[in-house]
């Protein structure tokens, strides 16, 4: 198991339906809501240590007291401290002795470089100069990485380009989004979540706690409140960093001491997976955080092996936040879109750039074969889908999956499953395989309409372990 060490130092029907599925993903509203009052500008972060990265979410991290150090000495501190050996090449690092193993192991491909982050940025590049002329806080992260060709390490700065290592071990956590309530959840500190947005309601007992006040709400996902954030006294912060009014609480927050944490845009399943890693490393409970990247992944794995092995189609699939005749859909830099390729399928709309409103003359003339509408604007009734579908454009009328009768709701808690880039992703991805890929995944019986009950026909993540 890999593991990481830190040392601390919308009126119409239609219309409601867009908006509330909006509100919930983040993504679409991301930079137009309201922001809270500006704080005053400071100084970029600088990076206060050094990491170390062996790929597979295995990382070790070292706080420096002297931030002048540069990253040949901090890394001589670092293998000292947990009891590695640096082996150096001139002034190149060669390899790293870890428990009597050497990395990089003979023929695999990958060496070690020295990679920064720049201030006031985000994403590593790999620095070609002599390391001892680094300084650590001449950089926002400075990092040694065992990377391929083509290769960076897991991201070392949050959206905001704020180093979250040594944050030390949270007690008071708040959560600005479902997202990260999630996840903060998933990575084993949801019982010291201290204050959460309103819409957060999984798992069960945050929905339970926020009701009886246990947990405080602080606000509605674009519209916290500063200042009930601020009476919660927490220890971190973490909301969504394309949201500029979670930055906005954030920055006033830091200006103040406070640690925070801006998770990245849910444009992938990795980038989901790096922010599992980034919220657990940043509340010092990275040890269950990379337990649960690794169980995220072996259930990826199981349904990627039973769709080699299956009769699986490409088929054509669009994903609507409604059933409106123009409706939002899930472009190409989604995590949605990453769900629809891993089922082996084809996104109609992966030319458009994250989550677009589309005309709806494109709608008949990429003609999918499936259509999944994520909408909480309906009920998990037989009645409520024939509403939906009688009342569908001529437009969508016009499409394969009309015909077929291969149109799927997804509302009640499937609505929140499919609009959550969080760690209940490979859940969604299993529902997503059966949904489109019926000839593989063929030992349930799928209704079009999907609610609550979607724990029901999630049967392989249930098996691996994953509550639902």
């Amino acid at each position: 198991m890999s593991k990481l060490f830190s040392k601390p130092l919308p009126s119409r029907r239609s219309d409601r339906s867009v908006l509330r599925a909006a509100l919930t993903i983040g993504l679409i509203l991301a930079g137009a809501v309201i922001a809270v009052a500006a704080t005053p500008s400071h100084e970029p972060p600088r990076a206060q240590g050094i990491i170390l990265d062996f790929g597979g979410y295995d990382i070790f991290y070292q706080g420096m007291e002297d931030g002048g150090s540069d990253p040949v000495e901090s890394l001589a501190d670092l293998c000292d401290y947990y009891s590695m050996t640096a082996v150096w090449d001139g002034g190149s690092l060669s390899r790293v002795v870890k428990d009597s193993e050497e990395y990089p192991s003979p023929g695999d491909g990958s060496e070690w470089r020295l990679y920064v982050n720049d201030k006031g940025t985000v994403g590593w590049k790999a620095f070609a100069g002599d390391p001892k002329s680094v300084r650590l806080d001449g950089y926002a992260a400075v990092c040694w990485g065992l990377c391929g060709e083509g290769e960076v390490p897991t991201p070392g700065v949050d959206a905001t380009g704020t180093c979250f290592y040594g944050y030390g071990q949270s007690y008071r956590i708040v959560s600005l989004a479902p997202s990260c309530t999630e996840t903060i959840c998933a990575t084993g500190a949801g019982d010291v979540i201290v204050g959460a947005d309103e819409f957060s309601n999984y798992p069960g007992y945050i929905r339970d706690r926020l009701a009886t006040g246990q947990i405080v709400s602080v606000g509605g996902y674009t519209n916290p409140s500063y200042e009930t954030v601020a009476r919660l006294n927490p220890d971190i912060v973490i909301g969504v960093g394309d949201q500029s009014v979670h930055r906005s609480v954030m920055d006033k927050l830091r200006a103040h001491g406070v640690h925070c944490l801006a998770t990245f845009p849910g444009d992938s399943v990795k980038t989901i997976l790096d922010n599992t890693y980034m919220v657990g490393a940043a509340m010092n409970y990275q040890l269950k955080a990379v337990q649960t990247i690794s169980q995220i992944e072996d259930a990826l794995d199981a349904l990627s092996s039973q769709l080699s092995e299956g009769p699986s189609e490409a088929s054509k699939v669009m994903i609507s936040l409604s059933a409106s005749k123009s409706p939002w859909v899930a472009g190409g830099t989604t995590y949605a879109s990453d769900v629809i390729t891993r089922a082996l399928c084809v996104n109609i709309y992966s030319q458009e750039s994250g989550w677009a409103m589309v005309n709806s003359e494109t709608v008949p003339a990429r003609d999918p074969d499936y259509i999944i509408v994520v909408s909480s604007d309906y009920g998990n009734t037989d009645r409520e889908y024939e509403d939906m579908v009688s009342s569908l454009s001529a437009e969508w009328r016009s499409t394969a999956a009309f015909e077929n009768g291969s149109i799927y709701l997804l509302t009640e808690g499937a609505t929140d499953l499919a609009s959550r880039p969080s760690t209940r992703i490979a859940q969604f991805t299993e529902l997503m395989c059966r949904m489109v890929q019926p000839g593989v995944f063929d030992d349930v019986d799928l209704p079009l309409h999907i609610g609550d009950d979607y724990r029901d026909y999630l049967t392989i993540t249930k098996e691996l372990g994953f509550e639902t």
